[in-house]
């Protein structure tokens, strides 16, 4: 998971409709014409799809999943309709904030039995809390919550999140002992986001064991005096086209970099 600048996403698309769309839902007090207006003027969050790809560098905002730009699911970060495991009738003030939208790979967004391990995965309208108490009515009170699924908008959440080398699988960066709630939240996004889908992990794991290779490569030059400048500079290129933000899978290929400490060696805008 990549942090995602998604107050840019005013200078890739026009966000007028749902401005305007925001602030008239505000003045609707009755709870089905509430539902009658979002259904109505949902197709306004799906034009904005586009903007929400570019901005998130072409891939799943969760997953880091490659996309093509008709392909995610636009989402709603807290969900706009009532949700699911609790009596809560959902956060329809921000049924048209575009700061609470975000792309999703269908994987991520769909609730659905996961063909290897059984259980049921995907966001759908799951949103717990920390505290159930705590749970917003509307959106002063959302200050008192403490959501428990990751946001990719929140740079610290981002970091919560590692992967196993050699399967390529997404686990928590702090164990319960080291801090049991970041633990919590990070074990909760795995699963709700399906995180670890079977052929994600196969992936992520090819792409670390390239990456180390390319590391180690690295590594041999760096120690060669004098130093071939010409090869450096290529290796640099080569692990580049792994690591930046419009790579597949960058965070995990990204982890090997930083393993190995050589970040020194790349733009701190990449890592």
């Amino acid at each position: 998971m990549r942090p995602i600048p998604n107050q840019h996403l005013r200078r890739a698309v026009n966000l007028t409709e749902l401005d305007q769309s925001n602030a008239a839902i505000a003045g609707v007090a009755d709870e089905n014409a509430r539902k009658a207006f979002i259904d109505e003027h949902e197709p306004e969050c799906s034009a904005i799809r586009g903007g929400l790809w570019t901005i998130g560098y072409m891939k799943c905002w969760y997953s880091e999943a490659s996309l093509q730009q008709c392909e995610g699911h636009v989402e709603h970060y807290r969900p706009k309709r009532r949700l699911s495991g609790g009596g809560h009738g959902g956060y329809w003030w921000r049924a048209f904030d575009w700061m609470n939208l975000r792309l999703a790979h269908p994987t991520v967004n769909r609730r659905k039995t996961d063909y290897l391990t059984g259980k049921r995965v995907g966001k759908g309208s799951y949103f717990p809390l920390r505290d159930e108490a705590h749970r917003a009515q509307n959106l002063a009170e959302e200050a008192n919550e403490e959501p428990v699924l990751l946001d990719p908008v929140i740079a610290s959440d981002t970091r919560l999140l590692c992967f196993a080398e050699e399967s390529g699988a997404p686990r928590p960066r702090y164990s319960k002992e080291q801090n049991g709630w970041l633990n919590q939240r990070a074990e909760e996004s795995i699963a709700y986001y399906h995180l670890d889908e079977a052929s994600w992990n196969a992936k992520r794991a090819d792409l670390m064991a390239e990456v180390k290779k390319l590391c180690q490569q690295l590594e041999t030059i760096t120690l060669q005096e004098p130093r071939d400048e010409a090869a450096y500079n290529q290796k640099i290129d080569e692990i580049v086209a792994y690591i930046n933000p419009w790579a597949e899978f960058s965070s995990a290929c990204l982890q090997i970099v930083h393993e190995r400490g050589l970040f020194d060696h790349f733009a701190p805008g990449l890592l």
